[in-house]
């Protein structure tokens, strides 16, 4: 399976990633900042972030290579949007609910990723490998 993957991709995708998150947190960090009491953010942190986003691309690289033949970034779109919703976004509503986060808090969060991974999709399965 893993070699169908591109790997020049899911590097590229992962990088998107975060800086995707730059912009989503600079529209809603505000916001974010104040329903969550979170004021800034250690190295650390945002290495650890970076980092998080290549087997996040890996995954849905895997995803996608199961069918390569029919890959393009309108369906790697649609598998990373529905990965994030289906499965983050949903398991974490649950998680804010009990922790009685506000909705809005959730809106942003999951916002971010289904949005996120749908970008990852999008790169990964419309940039063929080439043979």
């Amino acid at each position: 399976m893993t070699t169908r993957i591109n790997y020049v991709a899911v590097v590229v995708a992962a990088i998107v990633y975060f800086v995707w998150g730059g912009i989503w947190f600079t529209v809603f960090g505000g916001i974010w900042d104040t329903l969550t009491g979170v004021h800034g953010a250690s190295a650390t942190t945002y290495v650890v972030s970076f980092l998080l986003g290549f087997p996040l691309a890996y995954v849905i690289a895997n995803v996608l290579a199961d069918s390569a033949s029919g890959a393009s970034a309108a369906s790697g779109a649609i598998l990373g949007a529905v990965i994030g919703l289906g499965i983050w976004a949903t398991n974490l509503l649950g998680v804010d609910m009990f922790e009685q986060r506000p909705f809005t808090l959730w809106l942003i969060d999951a916002g971010y990723v289904v949005i996120g991974m749908a970008i990852v999709g999008a790169i990964i399965g419309g940039w063929r490998k080439r043979t």
